[in-house]
């Protein structure tokens, strides 16, 4: 069953900014930046990912849920998968979440991101 679905749009000149002031170290995990390394477009992707997500939620970034609870990797094929931490964890089962499928595609500029939360 379908408990909630989300997408997002981001450009990736957010993320530019957001390297120069840090606030990428605020939003992004060890492990997503590292992934990441200096591809913009791929935090971009992750942060769209983030915001699908606590749409899926039906909340948006509010009940104390932060970025930085959701953690966006990929596998060795590249799917990106989502690992939920602290208050986003807590609102996933809350909701009986069993799964959340996500997609990404970009353009040289935009980022979209697409959710599916199964329960």
């Amino acid at each position: 069953m379908i408990i909630g679905i989300g997408t997002d749009l981001i450009e990736i000149s957010r993320i530019k900014n957001t390297r120069r002031n840090k606030t990428v170290e605020r939003i992004f995990s060890e492990n997503e930046r590292r992934q990441a390394s200096d591809k913009d477009s791929m935090l971009a992707g992750d942060f769209a990912c983030k915001e699908c997500i606590v749409k899926c939620f039906g909340t948006g970034f509010t009940e104390g849920i932060r970025p930085s609870e959701i953690e966006i990797l990929r596998d060795e094929k590249g799917k990106p998968y989502a690992v939920l931490h602290g208050n986003a964890q807590k609102k996933f089962e809350e909701l009986g979440g069993k799964t959340i499928h996500l997609s990404i595609t970009d353009t040289k500029d935009l980022v979209s991101a697409f959710a599916v939360m199964e329960g």
